[in-house]
């Protein structure tokens, strides 16, 4: 059976999370040993408790606000100006608790997240795009730390 272009797309984003990782990894040296590992708690909160609480916020809250006013649907590239608006506005909010630049490179998942939502109007997506992409970046975390 044909794959369809949504889940070519699906796939394109799922694949993305470890393919960034992997840069980091070579880009730091090849780290074989963990520097950090997660505890009980950090794990809960970065793959189940924070993309759900972020992604009904920032998705099912103020894109879909953003989205009822029809000009904030309109699309430059593919991507709608309700997802671009709520993806910075959530690349800002972390920029906020996080000091490294390196954390502005988070407008690229929220931009894939938000991009889903618009797509389907469904959080489903968005919510188990944010834990993948967080699970990859905790991973990173470990070896980079």
């Amino acid at each position: 059976m044909p794959m369809n272009n949504n889940y070519k797309l699906l796939w394109g984003a799922i694949l993305l999370a470890p393919l960034l990782a992997f840069i980091f990894w070579l880009a730091k040296g090849f780290p074989t040993t963990f520097a950090y590992t997660p505890g009980t708690r950090t794990l809960i909160l970065a793959l189940l408790l924070v993309p759900l609480c972020e992604e009904i916020v920032f998705r099912g809250l103020l894109q879909n606000e953003l989205a009822s006013y029809g000009r904030l649907r309109k699309t430059i590239a593919g991507l709608s100006w309700d997802n671009l608006i709520s993806s910075t506005l959530f690349t800002l909010v972390h920029a906020l608790y996080f000091e490294n630049a390196l954390c502005l490179l988070i407008e690229f998942p929220a931009l894939i997240c938000g991009f889903f939502y618009s797509r389907h109007r469904r959080l489903i997506y968005p919510i188990l795009l944010h834990a993948w992409y967080n699970a990859n970046g905790l991973f990173t975390f470990m070896l980079m730390s």
